[in-house]
C-alpha cells in the first residue's frame, strides 16, 4: 500500500499508535526486501527464461500486493512484445504469450519512454482496449509500470496491477525497480547461455545432418532424410523442400515433414514467384517472416495455422535449384540463429545435391559408354560379316568362271558377272560409310560445295542400289527446285542410304519415292524419301539418327546393319546447313525428309 515517509525529526510530533503503524510498515517493508533478496538469488541461479518466470509466478505475491502481474519482453526486432503471465488473473483472460506492437498499451509507452510509472488504470496516458481494458473490467484500478533494462539497453517491463485505487507508492515503485533490474541481468546471462547452448547444439546437428546427406547418392532419398532430420532435430512445425523446374517455372515439393504433410502431397507444385517460397526461389535470398500476416508475400492456406516462415535458397554453382522452408504456429519462432544455422544446411544440401547429380551423370556415361562398347563390338561382327558376305560371293563367281570359262554360255557368264558387279558395290559402299565414320570423327572429312543437279544425284544414288523386282521406284522433282548447293558426292551417299534402307525395310514390297521440292524456308529444297514398309516405333524416334542405332523389333531384327548409315546422313546434312528428320507409322511406312540451300 502507499505509505506517506515522514523525516526522522518529524517522528517526535508522532503519537504511540502513529508510531507503533509506522514501525509496523518499516518491519513490513524489512520484509519484503528480504523477500526481494532471497527471489534475487533464485533469479540470479535460473538457467532458463522459462525458470524465471516460473520463479516470478511463485513468490512475487510476497513482494508487491495486487491481483495482476505480468512481465513483457521485447521480441527478437524490437518490433512487438510479448506478455508472460505472473498471476492466475492474467491466465484467466488468456494473455499469456500475447503478442502486442510495441506502441500499444501501457507497456509499449513504458518501453518507448524507458520510464516508470504509477498510475491509475482510467488515467493512463496509453489505453488499449485489449490490455488495460480487459484489465479494467476485471476490476483492476491502479498499476506500477517498470522497464526491465540492463546497463545498455531495454529488454521489456514488468506490471502490477491492484483492484484498490492509488495502490502503489515510491517503496513499492523502488522495490519493482530493483527488482527489474535482478530479473534483466538475469535475463541477460540467461539469454546468452541459451543461445550459446543452441549454437552449440545446432552446429553439433548441421554436423550429424551433413554426415547423413554425405551417405546417399540418390536425389529424392537425401531431401527426405534432411527435412525429417532438420524437422526432428531442431522441433520446427513443419519442413519442406522444393526443387525448382525451371522449364515449367514451377517448384516441386520432393521432400516434406512435418504436421502439414497430409496437405502438401509429394510432387505438389507451386508457380516461381508465388508465396515466400516463390519469392525466394525466384530472388535466390533468404526471407525471414516473424509474422505473415505482415507480409504481402505470404499465401495462405485454408487449414493452415502458420505464423512465422522462414525459406531460404538451395544454391548449386550460384543457381537457385531448390527451397528449404520452415513454418511455425507460433509468433517469431524463429531468429538470425535459425537462419545462420539453416543457411549452413542448404549450402550441404546444395554440396549433396550436386554430388549426387554428378554421380547419375557419371553412372549414366558409363552406362553408355559400356553401351557404346558392346554396340562398337556388334558393329565389327557387323562389318566383318558384311565384308565377308560379297567377299565370299565374288570368290565363289570367280571361282566357278575360272573352272567353267570355255563351257559357260553368254548369258551365264553375264549372270556371274552381275554378281560380281552386285557384290563389289556393296563393299563400296560399305567401305565408304566405314571411311566417312573415321573421317568424321576426326573432323576430317572434306566438301566440295557447288551447284548440283539434282535429278543426276538421284539417279546416280539409284543406279548403285539393288531395287528388286518386288518394290517399284519413282522420283518426282519440282522445276523450280532441280539445283542446289551441295557436294555431289555427299548428297548421293545420303540418298543412296536413305533409298537402301527404304528397300531393306520394305520386304513385302511397294513404292519407293523420292519428291524434292520447296521447303518452308525460302532459300531451301526439301527431299522426302518414302516407303510402305514397316515403320518406326515411337520409341526409336528420338533416337533414330544416333550412332549405332538401330530398330530391334519385329521384323526389323532380322536386317542387317551397322547402325551408323542415318548417323553419317545427318552429320552430312548438318554440315550442308539442312536438318534431317523422320515421319514414321508402325506398319505403315516411313518418309525421311532433309533440306539442303538452293542453288540459285
Amino acid at each position: 500500500m502507499a505509505t506517506d515517509w515522514q523525516s526522522p525529526e518529524n517522528l517526535e510530533f508522532l503519537s504511540p499508535e502513529e508510531m507503533r503503524t509506522r514501525l509496523l510498515e518499516a518491519q513490513e517493508f524489512s520484509n519484503r526486501v528480504n523477500t526481494l533478496s532471497e527471489l534475487s538469488l533464485k533469479i540470479d541461479a535460473a538457467q532458463s527464461r522459462e525458470e524465471i518466470v516460473a520463479i516470478l509466478k511463485e513468490d512475487l505475491k510476497r513482494l508487491l500486493q495486487g491481483e495482476a502481474a505480468f512481465l513483457c519482453l521485447l521480441s527478437q526486432n524490437r518490433t512487438h512484445y510479448i506478455v508472460h503471465a505472473l498471476s492466475p488473473l492474467m491466465d484467466a483472460i488468456e494473455l499469456d504469450h500475447k503478442h502486442f506492437a510495441v506502441d500499444v498499451g501501457m507497456p509499449g509507452w513504458a518501453i518507448e519512454n524507458n520510464a516508470a510509472i504509477t498510475v491509475d488504470i482510467g488515467s493512463a496516458p496509453s489505453f488499449h482496449p485489449f490490455l488495460e481494458g480487459k484489465l479494467k473490467d476485471l476490476g483492476i484500478a491502479s498499476l506500477v509500470i517498470v522497464p526491465v533494462r540492463t546497463t545498455e539497453d531495454i529488454i521489456g517491463v514488468l506490471v502490477f496491477g491492484s483492484s484498490k485505487s492509488s495502490a502503489y507508492g515510491d517503496p513499492d515503485l523502488w522495490l519493482a525497480q530493483l527488482l527489474s533490474l535482478q530479473v534483466a541481468i538475469s535475463l541477460r546471462h540467461t539469454g546468452m547461455m541459451e543461445k550459446a547452448q543452441k549454437r552449440l547444439a545446432q552446429i553439433g546437428l548441421v554436423n550429424q545432418i551433413a554426415g547423413k546427406l554425405t551417405t546417399s547418392l540418390d536425389v529424392d532419398e537425401l531431401l527426405t532424410a534432411a527435412s525429417e532430420a532438420i524437422q526432428r532435430h531442431f522441433n520446427y512445425f513443419d519442413v519442406t523442400i522444393f526443387i525448382v523446374d525451371k522449364e515449367a517455372k514451377e517448384m516441386v515439393l520432393v521432400a516434406h515433414a512435418g504436421n502439414y504433410i497430409d496437405f502438401l502431397p509429394h510432387g505438389y507444385r507451386q508457380k516461381i514467384g508465388q508465396g515466400i517460397v516463390g519469392w525466394v526461389a525466384e530472388h535466390g535470398q533468404p526471407v525471414l517472416a516473424n509474422d505473415v500476416t505482415l507480409d504481402p508475400r505470404y499465401m495462405s492456406y485454408q487449414y493452415h495455422n502458420t505464423n512465422s516462415e522462414l525459406a531460404l535458397p538451395i544454391l548449386i554453382n550460384n543457381e537457385v535449384v531448390g527451397v528449404l522452408n520452415v513454418e511455425d504456429t507460433k509468433l517469431h519462432a524463429f531468429d538470425e540463429t535459425d537462419v545462420l544455422v539453416l543457411e549452413t544446411l542448404c549450402d550441404q544440401i546444395g554440396s549433396a545435391m550436386r554430388n549426387a547429380k554428378l554421380f547419375e551423370e557419371i553412372k549414366k556415361s558409363n552406362q553408355r559408354l559400356l553401351e557404346l562398347d558392346r554396340l562398337k563390338t556388334d558393329f565389327v561382327g557387323i562389318v566383318s560379316h558384311d565384308f565377308r558376305t560379297p567377299l565370299s560371293t565374288i570368290m565363289l563367281a570367280a571361282k566357278s568362271l575360272l573352272r567353267k570359262e570355255e563351257t559357260l554360255k553368254p548369258e551365264r557368264l553375264r549372270e556371274y558377272l552381275n554378281i560380281i558387279i552386285d557384290q563389289a558395290s556393296k563393299l563400296s559402299k560399305l567401305a565408304e560409310d566405314t571411311l566417312s565414320i573415321a573421317k568424321i570423327e576426326a573432323g576430317q572429312l572434306n566438301y566440295q560445295f557447288k551447284i548440283v543437279n539434282v535429278e543426276s544425284i538421284i539417279q546416280e544414288a539409284v543406279s548403285m542400289v539393288k531395287i528388286s523386282s518386288r518394290h517399284q521406284f519413282r522420283y518426282q522433282v519440282d522445276v523450280n527446285c532441280s539445283y542446289v548447293r551441295g557436294d555431289q558426292n555427299k548428297l548421293r551417299q545420303v540418298l543412296q542410304n536413305l533409298i537402301s534402307n527404304a528397300v531393306k525395310y520394305s520386304p513385302a514390297g511397294g513404292t519407293i519415292e523420292v519428291i524434292v521440292g520447296p521447303h518452308d524456308q525460302p532459300d531451301e529444297v526439301l527431299f522426302s524419301v518414302s516407303d510402305q514398309g514397316l515403320g518406326i516405333p515411337k520409341e526409336y524416334m528420338g533416337k533414330l539418327f544416333q550412332k549405332y542405332t538401330r530398330v530391334e523389333t519385329g521384323e526389323a531384327t532380322k536386317i542387317k546393319g551397322t547402325g551408323l548409315g542415318l548417323w553419317i546422313c545427318r552429320e552430312i546434312i548438318k554440315a550442308h546447313g539442312g536438318r534431317i528428320w523422320v515421319e514414321s507409322e508402325v506398319g505403315n511406312g516411313s518418309v525421311f525428309k532433309f533440306s539442303v540451300k538452293r542453288g540459285n
